[in-house]
């Protein structure tokens, strides 16, 4: 009986040694590089590579006390601590895979079906190259567009579900953390995007002559143009509650640095946009004006405490995209005065990082009752009831 009773060799010890080693090696990097951003991912992970290293190296050993009161300290986390008023790390994992699930497949069920309703042939919907390349009819056009944003309804609505349901929060404090929430903040991030846009149109056009053409056919446009102003303020305010709202205040314990945040964010932001036809191939550089965009309103959204400003630069974006400048290569069609041809890569990063410069300058100014609090943390308040 009391050699059944001993412990069972663990799989880290069953590992045959090279792949052991191997494993550790490739794990510790890694590890070390997450720690300082996620560690409830970087922690695990040099666990893990400290025992299996800790089989051949006395330098891995050393480390296991240490690592050991990380980890400690993420697992309280997961449990919850009721002193800091933050939710419990589960609750955040649990409701952020819930809000892509939702999205995933309701929204495809969504898209899917608005396809086979309006009958909409499957080359038009997905053109090689994106759209732009080729006129579309404003009708055709119209029903693309609904198909595509249909399916963020979902993504909108999960995000509320998983923050009071999951979170067990008011759902005002995804949106705020001040207590109120300023339409007139958000015009006013709406107004002071839509205008830097516009003025780095008017540089790429006196950069690259003949860049920009008109393209507006008046007949039949405005369906299009209903869908658009009912719809895309659904599909940016959904990623913004998502990535801005639920991301970053998971990923905000009070204690990094709003850049680190902010950089974090907004590489999270450009991930599921490495879709979009214009990043693709030898595009893939131009990710980096994603990155510099959601760097850019998570800061503010940081320095505000608040989705104001976001919410509506994020809107004017999409919304002048669709009907003031399209662009060749657009992951959704346009029926825009003007069509923007190709540009040079550098002139396409250079120009999203100095409008995020600019934004963050003149939004600073705004006057803000809230400004100088640059904390989304949840740390320092004590629970309040749901």
């Amino acid at each position: 009986m009391s050699e059944k009773m001993k412990t069972q060799p663990s799989i880290i010890q069953r590992m045959p040694l090279p792949l052991a080693l191997l494993s550790g090696f490739l794990l510790l990097p890694l590890g070390g590089i997450l720690l300082p951003i996620t560690p409830e991912i970087g922690v695990p992970l040099l666990l893990v590579a400290t025992r299996l290293l800790g089989r051949r190296f006395q330098w891995a050993r050393r480390f296991n006390a240490w690592i050991d009161g990380k980890w400690q300290g993420v697992r309280a986390r997961l449990k919850g601590d009721s002193s800091s008023g933050r939710p419990a790390l589960w609750r955040w994992i649990v409701g952020a895979v819930v809000i892509v699930l939702i999205w995933q497949v309701l929204g495809s069920i969504l898209l899917v079906g608005a396809v086979l309703w309006m009958g909409i042939p499957f080359d038009a919907l997905v053109p090689p190259g994106g759209f732009g390349l080729a006129p579309i009819a404003p009708e055709l056009s119209a029903m693309i567009l609904f198909a595509f944003l249909v399916s963020f309804v979902p993504f909108f609505f999960a995000n509320l579900f998983a923050y009071r349901y999951i979170l067990k929060e008011r759902v005002m404090r995804m949106f705020t953390l001040t207590g109120t929430f300023s339409i007139q903040r958000t015009f006013a991030g709406f107004a002071i995007w839509l205008a830097i846009g516009l003025g780095g149109l008017l540089l790429l056009e006196l950069a690259n002559p003949g860049v920009v053409r008109w393209t507006f056919n008046p007949v039949g446009a405005l369906p299009y143009i209903v869908v658009a102003l009912l719809l895309l303020p659904i599909q940016t305010t959904a990623e913004e509650l998502f990535f801005r709202g639920w991301l970053l205040q998971w990923s905000d314990n009070g204690r990094r640095r709003r850049w680190v945040l902010a950089t974090l964010n907004g590489m999270l932001f450009a991930l599921p946009h490495l879709a979009n036809p214009e990043v693709a191939g030898e595009d893939l550089i131009r990710i980096i004006g994603y990155v510099a965009i959601g760097f850019g309103w998570a800061w503010v959204t940081l320095r505000d405490r608040t989705l104001e400003l976001a919410i509506g630069a994020h809107a004017a974006n999409n919304i002048s995209a669709a009907l003031l400048v399209g662009y060749v290569g657009s992951a959704i069609p346009s029926v825009s005065f003007w069509t923007m041809e190709r540009i040079p890569v550098l002139q396409e990063v250079l120009l999203g990082v100095a409008s995020i410069l600019i934004f963050t300058w003149i939004t600073a100014r705004l006057p803000h009752k809230h400004a100088g609090k640059s904390s989304t943390s949840q740390a320092s308040r004590k629970k309040q009831p749901a």
